[in-house]
């Protein structure tokens, strides 16, 4: 919803859960206050996202530009193609969704488990899809700017979510599969997505595909099974029949990869439009009460 009057320290200092004098000396860039790295990033944010002025030294500028500049940071894992797969055809739908409203988009893909990150300059806003919560922390408070996660679990205000709805998925293949099925995955870089993931089954019925030892791969072939990806999908075919498979696919095939197997559709491009509409809406200063969205 659109901010309807301008914010007050008072207002950032809820916002950010602290005192009204914590907010006055980190906006002042007051020195020799005691106050931690964490709780001064956090002012700052909620500030720009408030649109209460910052200190000129704390803004993301650049070069002068005609657009929006956006940045869609990601991991890969070669342990994971199936995951990969999706990430990318995530990150492709994005990518031109935003081109077409002139955006400069910019792809960073980064390794896990960062030690130092260096933040880019002049960038608007981010979308961050499936990273680490360590590496997430590290990457989101380098910025002052609009953060949008996807497929991930962050409890912290601050950033819109949107992720699949996993229970509506896992209660759609019961009526396919019965209630006596296993949930098969890639291992997901975000743990809090990953637990989310396994709770929509009951316990131990969540497997993750790569840890999964011989003997394990083995008992498969007497298992129901719902693959969440299409591309784990037929790799499951190595140890299951396909009638005992049902994937969870981006694609909207009923038959997905032309190998006979039946899925149900988990729709990227409902997600990507939606994190198109949320991050122009930010951008604009639009703020939608409602943080987190499930497809």
């Amino acid at each position: 919803m659109a901010q309807e009057k301008k914010a007050t320290v008072r207002d950032i200092a809820k916002k950010a859960e602290v005192s009204v004098a914590t907010v006055s000396y980190v906006l002042n860039d007051k020195e020799g206050t005691k106050i931690s790295e964490a709780t001064r990033k956090k002012v700052l944010q909620v500030a720009n996202l408030l649109n209460y002025s910052i200190p000129e030294k704390y803004k993301n500028t650049g070069s002068q530009k005609n657009s929006y500049s956006l940045g869609i940071i990601y991991s890969l894992d070669s342990l994971t193609p199936s995951r990969n797969i999706e990430i990318m055809n995530l990150v492709n739908l994005l990518a031109e969704r935003f081109g077409r409203m002139k955006f400069n988009c910019l792809l960073l893909p980064i390794e896990p488990d960062l030690e130092e990150y260096e933040p880019i300059q002049g960038l608007d806003g981010i979308i961050a899809i499936d990273l680490k919560e360590h590496d997430f922390k590290k990457i989101s408070g380098s910025y002052y700017v609009p953060v949008l996660c996807l497929d991930m679990m962050i409890n912290d205000f601050l950033f819109y979510q949107i992720h699949s709805d996993i229970e509506k998925l896992v209660n759609k293949a019961g009526d396919t599969l019965g209630k006596d099925f296993y949930l098969v995955t890639d291992k997901y870089h975000n743990e809090g997505y990953q637990t989310y993931i396994s709770s929509a089954v009951p316990k131990g019925r969540a497997l993750i595909f790569s840890e999964l030892n011989k003997k394990e791969l083995s008992s498969l072939k007497n298992k129901k099974l719902l693959a969440l990806g299409t591309f784990l999908g037929t790799a499951l075919l190595q140890y299951a029949p396909a009638d005992n498979i049902l994937v969870i696919s981006g694609d909207d095939n009923d038959q997905p990869y032309g190998v006979g197997l039946r899925s149900i559709h988990n729709d990227l491009e409902k997600k990507a439009n939606l994190a198109m509409s949320i991050m122009m809406n930010a951008l604009e200063r639009k703020f939608d009460i409602k943080h987190e969205y499930k497809i």
